[in-house]
């Protein structure tokens, strides 16, 4: 395998690696990382495969928006790690788009909105609310709803028209910014997610896929 302390170092200096370890070793990369895994289901990596339960958007392999990972814990893992084990019909890709590129494309109007909003993961038997722009980058729940941040005053409200028009922009921004890859077996991607918004694009269900999942700070 190439080495794992390697993989940590490239992705903590570039926010995104992607690269051939069909070697890879994920007891071995579970081991270095130590207390930084943030658990995924309760488990320190999951298998990834289709199941036919539509409440559990990461464990089926049909189109699945832009969103950030593992929103029901508090502070959210900084790094996602995705590596293929089968590419199935390699029809259903992962698409990436960089944060500071989609910030690039939204007016003053948008920035300043969602600086004043945040984003609600609901599952996992709960709702879980974190600020859709932070100094950190981005954070973003693909089902669920938005709601203002606590404590802000009456006259800096947004009406639900500039919220709706808002979030039609920031989508639009991240469709145009985003950039496929498309899986072959043994590939890995480790990005940033704060960094990096990512979404499945796919119009098919593939049962044979099958990607390992690990998140970690």
């Amino acid at each position: 395998m190439r080495n794992a302390e390697q993989l940590l170092s490239v992705v903590e200096s570039e926010h995104l690696l992607s690269c051939d370890t069909p070697d890879f070793d994920v007891e071995e990369f579970a081991r270095l990382l130590g207390p930084r895994i943030v658990k995924t289901s309760g488990k320190t990596y999951a298998i990834a495969a289709h199941r036919e339960d539509p409440t559990d958007c990461s464990d089926r392999t049909d189109y699945f928006d832009w969103h950030s990972d593992g929103l029901y814990h508090p502070n959210p893992p900084r790094f996602v790690l995705l590596h293929c084990l089968d590419p199935g019909s390699s029809e259903a890709m992962t698409e990436l788009a960089d944060v500071l590129l989609i910030l690039t494309k939204l007016g003053e109007r948008s920035l300043a909105a969602l600086h004043k909003l945040r984003s609600h993961y609901v599952g996992h038997g709960g709702n879980f609310a974190h600020p859709i722009l932070s100094n950190d980058g981005m954070l973003l729940a693909s089902r669920g709803y938005v709601s203002p941040l606590p404590g802000l005053p009456l006259e800096s409200l947004r009406s639900i028209r500039e919220i709706g028009e808002t979030l039609s922009e920031l989508c639009r921004a991240m469709d145009e910014s985003a950039v496929p890859h498309h899986w072959t077996g043994g590939r890995t991607l480790i990005f940033e997610q704060r960094r990096f918004m990512h979404r499945r694009n796919s119009a098919i269900i593939d049962r044979d896929r099958k990607l390992l999942r690990m998140w970690f700070n």
